[in-house]
């Protein structure tokens, strides 16, 4: 068994190996590209005039939008600032979200305003207004602020979206700080768009934390004060300064910040606005932007600019910080799993088959990768595995990597508008980039872990969010109709059982195989693994069908029951498969009903004497154990939408009765050892029991001659 382990942990390492070649061959690329953005960009911009925009009357429309919520002690200079902004044909909204405390008190006597009729443009469904205000003086004309009930961003943003009169929609958190020709530059890229049309446009957000803010704006810029803050700061340099214009250039953005974006306000309406029911609504708007106009076969673009044009407030402590990210995780897997039809689809061009599989293999796999490779470095540690001198070199490679990168990253912001100027933030930032790795990384890595976790936690189908159970409203039905519902339900929740457990068996048999094939290489590997396979798939399906039927009948009595013996039952065979056909190779014995004529004793004796009750081996088998319930208990927690997939799997089941096993296996080898490697070990062990139950009892053995006559 632990020959069985170096060879699962050579195919981990190498599987980890080439993870890593494919993140640092993605971040190289990454950081070429965004250079030449950058450069571009700069190039292209020096002697832009802005103040031509600023001044011209015909310049498009921009509507800025700004949901609040509870923000009384600040929200009259933060919309004082947004009064400030330079741009001649600009309207804020301003979206009271059902605040419970004085905000829309201090606005309606700060800027004077006063309830006005006001025709509603747009049509996306949202929470009731309460009514629409206007300023009576008019140095504040450009000022419309909404009250409406609480509803959430998405929602008032909306809201937003309907009142707004302008082409472009600018989206922003009311407690950010805009840089006063933020909406200018942000314009540009709208106004010089040619045969592609540009839908949406992000800059680059900085951190107000400890930097001096009078009258709404940055007067004196100095880095966080903590080490949490400082790396936040590293943080978003590489993710705005690289990240975000490396895919730009690419045409592969999927991502404006919902702290500071704009967006074309007629694709926006046609999307149907930002989704209410997702943690992550602007990453999911962006994308569901990107898909229309894929489906609608038009040229587009979404872009990123370098210039620094947000400031806001990050988490300085780690609680906050966890909840944040937590919530990122959260929002990048409602909307991957929303747009699942579009991974790999060639219809979908770089957005199929570029940009979603890229954040579904590094953004969201990423931190459960790296924590995935933690948890089996102390697996391979309890076993005594651990090659050390290549596990240092390793580990030296990926943490300098990951330095080099930050460091990069500072100097590449040092060429586009670095906004650190003093040489002691300077300083910092690279000490920053070295402390990283060890400090700050782990709590994102551990939040990601839990948010993936939370996810499933709350007992939400994968796309569906709604809670999958037995409602309610289903308990008052006629006993016929609640029947059929409680089957339906059951039927779903077993088909997501029944495919994990297929899939999980059927890697099990793979690795017998492979294993067979590693250690016994005079054996006829394609017709041992035609058989091995063959026999495996009657048998699974057979399981398949029976624990169904029994998961369906408990089910009716208590869900939880059902759901708790589907789970042990399913870890049993998986595992049961490792330890009969691991048997099978040390004893050259298919274990049959021969167990049972074993003494506790005897069966110690032997197992001591062969080796298998080492620390290890037991360390492995918990590791296994633990590893094959684990996916158990999460389907455990959701459905299929459909439950067909259910009727499906049972109805192939049933089928595999009928099948005989001679018309799938061909004629075994003369090896009779060999020949013994092609049967179902499990198949072997239950039929083997089975029959010997019945020569025990003759009384059964009678009564199944008495059916045959």
């Amino acid at each position: 068994m632990l020959e069985f382990a170096h060879i699962i942990y050579e195919i981990v390492i190498w599987l980890f190996l080439l993870y890593s070649a494919a993140v640092f061959l993605i971040y190289a690329w990454i950081g070429i590209y965004a250079l030449g953005a950058v450069i571009r960009y700069k190039n292209e911009n020096t002697f832009t005039d802005y103040s031509i925009i600023a001044a011209n009357p015909n310049a498009p429309v921009f509507s800025l939008i700004a949901p609040a919520y509870n923000e009384g002690m600040t929200i009259v200079e933060n919309v004082r600032s947004l009064l400030s902004l330079y741009y001649h044909n600009l309207e804020i909204i301003i979206v009271n979200d059902g605040s419970k405390d004085d905000s829309m008190e201090k606005l309606i006597k700060a800027y004077e305003l006063e309830s006005v009729s006001f025709f509603v443009q747009g049509d996306i469904e949202t929470r009731p207004i309460r009514g629409i205000y206007k300023s009576k003086n008019p140095a504040f004309k450009k000022l419309i602020v909404v009250d409406k009930e609480n509803g959430g961003k998405a929602d008032a943003l909306n809201v937003g979206v309907n009142i707004s009169s302008g082409e472009y929609i600018v989206c922003i958190d009311v407690d950010c700080i805009l840089e006063q020709d933020a909406v200018l530059r942000l314009a540009k890229p709208f106004l010089e768009q040619t045969d592609k049309r540009v839908i949406a446009c992000g800059g680059v957000i900085r951190l107000a934390n400890n930097c001096k803010i009078e009258n709404g704006k940055v007067t004196d810029v100095n880095i966080p004060k903590t080490w949490l803050g400082r790396s936040q700061a590293l943080e978003y340099i590489r993710a705005f300064v690289l990240g975000r214009m490396a895919w730009s250039r690419a045409s592969g953005l999927i991502l404006i910040s919902g702290a500071f974006g704009a967006f074309d306000r007629s694709i926006v309406l046609a999307c149907g606005g930002y989704d209410k029911n997702t943690v992550g609504e602007d990453m999911e708007l962006v994308v569901r932007m990107r898909r229309y106009m894929e489906e609608k076969k038009e040229p587009y673009e979404v872009v990123n600019i370098p210039d620094p044009l947000c400031w806001t407030e990050v988490p300085e402590t780690k609680d906050i910080l966890r909840k944040q990210r937590n919530r990122w995780m959260r929002g990048t897997m409602e909307t991957l799993w929303k747009h699942r039809k579009l991974m790999f689809n060639p219809n979908y061009g770089k957005l199929g088959m570029v940009s979603l599989p890229y954040w579904f293999f590094f953004e969201f796999l990423g931190p459960l990768v790296e924590f995935s490779g933690i948890i089996i470095f102390f697996i391979f540690l309890l076993l005594g595995i651990v090659n050390w001198s290549f596990f240092i070199v390793l580990f030296a490679l990926v943490i300098s990597t990951g330095i080099l990168y930050s460091v990069y990253a500072i100097l590449v912001d040092l060429i586009s508008r670095q906004v650190y100027t003093k040489r002691k933030d300077f300083l910092t930032l690279i000490s920053t980039a070295v402390i990283e790795p060890f400090y700050f990384h782990p709590v994102v890595v551990k939040a990601g872990v839990k948010g993936f976790v939370d996810y499933f936690k709350k007992s939400h189908a994968w796309g569906e969010m709604t809670r999958q159970g037995f409602s309610q409203e289903d308990k008052n039905l006629p006993w016929k109709k609640r029947v059929l519902a409680i089957l339906k339900l059951g039927l779903r929740q077993w088909g997501i059982f029944a495919m994990v457990f297929l899939f999980l068996f059927l890697l099990g048999v793979l690795a017998e195989w492979g294993w067979y094939r590693y250690n016994f290489t005079t054996f006829n590997t394609s017709l041992l693994a035609k058989n091995l396979f063959a026999e495996n798939i009657l048998f699974v399906f057979q399981v398949i069908f029976g624990m169904g039927i029994l998961y369906l009948l408990i089910n009716f009595i208590k869900e939880k029951w059902a759901k708790i013996l589907a789970m042990m039952a399913c870890t049993l065979f998986v595992v049961g498969q490792y330890i009969l056909f691991l048997y099978f190779s040390e004893s050259h014995h298919a274990l049959g009903a021969d167990v049972l004529y074993y003494s506790r004793d005897e069966m110690k004796q032997m197992l001591q004497f062969s080796g298998m009750l080492s620390t290890k081996n037991i360390a492995l088998m918990c590791i296994l154990i633990v590893a094959s319930f684990a996916p158990f208990w999460f389907v455990a927690k959701s459905g299929f939408k459909s439950f067909y997939i259910g009727v499906i799997m049972l109805g192939i089941g049933l089928l595999s009765f009928f099948i005989p096993k001679n018309a799938l296996c061909s004629l075994g080898p003369k090896n009779g050892f060999e020949q013994k490697a092609g049967l179902s070990k499990w198949s072997y062990f239950f039929n083997s029991n089975v029959n010997d139950f019945i020569n025990d009892h003759p009384e059964i053995s009678d009564f199944l001659q008495d059916q045959k006559r």
